[in-house]
């Protein structure tokens, strides 16, 4: 199947010539991409000294930053079902979306395509439970209609499979997805994982689009559902991020969908240690391993809170964890 990626104007920003690709193939025009969550390993000390070895190497290459932060569009035959954005203004979005290290960029990228497999496996129970339980919401609300959901963060993607077999067993019509983030390395990975879970053969439109959780590209109301995956531990405002992602949810309906590792609720001595460590962490694309994230989206102003809290075995100082479902 043949789609047409299309930029949209944003300010005095530059836009892209229109690409025609087929779904299968790996988009070179670098200008879309998720955001990367934080940068996770097995071993505590290989991040920080993987960090540290980063932020010394970074002071040798060049900064740079997209030309163009236009937002892509992909449309599919069914273009009808697709959310229109709508860009926010410079002075809301340039003080979040500073200029980046492309290179670091990318080598955080690698790094979270090659790091992650099982901390994914480990939340796979708890991931599986929170977005069926978001699909059986979604099929009851939207009826016909093809809901729209944003994920805020998408990195690599690793949730794509939780999307499709969702998308199957709540027998949805389709879905309309975008992706937001200011990394644009991660593109390359998050495709290959959407086509890997079968999104892309499905009845799904993908889009990944330039944009900070604390200025989304989209209207109030406008959307279905909101997820968020270990992304508020780096965010620059995490009260901000989910005051836009509030905004942008549609009244009563609307779900936000939320993983996020946080500050130690049960172990002094881990907590302790999350507090020390926290400074040396945000070098890891400002990762924080001290973020008290549960009571940020409990002081939100959502109807309702489904909030739970977990510590992961295998994830050392991002073990303890926050998820659940908010409504709007």
């Amino acid at each position: 199947m043949v789609t047409a990626f299309q930029s949209l104007p944003s300010d005095s920003h530059r836009c892209e010539p229109v690409q025609v690709a087929t779904n299968s193939e790996n988009f070179q025009d670098g200008r879309i991409g998720p955001r990367m969550p934080c940068p996770q390993r097995r071993e505590f000390f290989s991040r920080v000294s993987f960090s540290i070895a980063g932020m010394c190497t970074s002071l040798f290459l060049p900064i740079s930053s997209s030309d163009c932060k236009c937002y892509l569009r992909k449309v599919p035959p069914s273009a009808g079902a697709i959310i229109e954005l709508s860009p926010p203004p410079a002075t809301l979005l340039d003080p979040y979306d500073p200029a980046r290290n492309s290179i670091m960029d990318s080598v955080f990228s690698w790094s979270m395509a090659t790091t992650m497999e099982d901390y994914e496996e480990e939340a796979r129970p708890y991931k599986t439970e929170l977005f069926q339980s978001l699909f059986d919401s979604l099929a009851a609300d939207a009826g016909s209609r093809v809901p729209v959901i944003v994920e805020v963060g998408m990195g690599t993607f690793p949730n794509a499979p939780y999307f499709s077999q969702s998308m199957i067993s709540s027998k949805l019509a389709g879905l309309d997805i975008i992706g937001v983030d200011p990394n644009d390395s991660m593109k390359q990975y998050a495709l290959k994982n959407a086509e890997k879970s079968g999104l892309l053969a499905s009845n799904v439109s993908l889009r990944i689009v330039h944009g900070v959780a604390e200025a989304l590209p989209f209207p109030d109301a406008s959307v279905d559902a909101v997820v968020v995956t270990l992304t508020l531990c780096s965010v620059s405002n995490p009260e901000r991020a989910v005051s836009e992602i509030r905004r942008i949810l549609k009244p009563n309906t609307g779900k936000f969908i939320f993983w996020e590792h946080v500050l130690s609720e049960s172990d002094k001595g881990l907590s302790w240690k999350q507090e020390l460590l926290s400074p040396l962490q945000t070098f890891a694309d400002g990762c924080h391993l001290n973020r008290r994230t549960g009571l940020v989206i409990n002081n939100a102003g959502f109807q309702f809170v489904d909030q739970k809290y977990t510590t992961m075995e295998n994830a050392d100082f991002i073990g303890p964890t926050v998820f659940g479902i908010a409504t709007k």
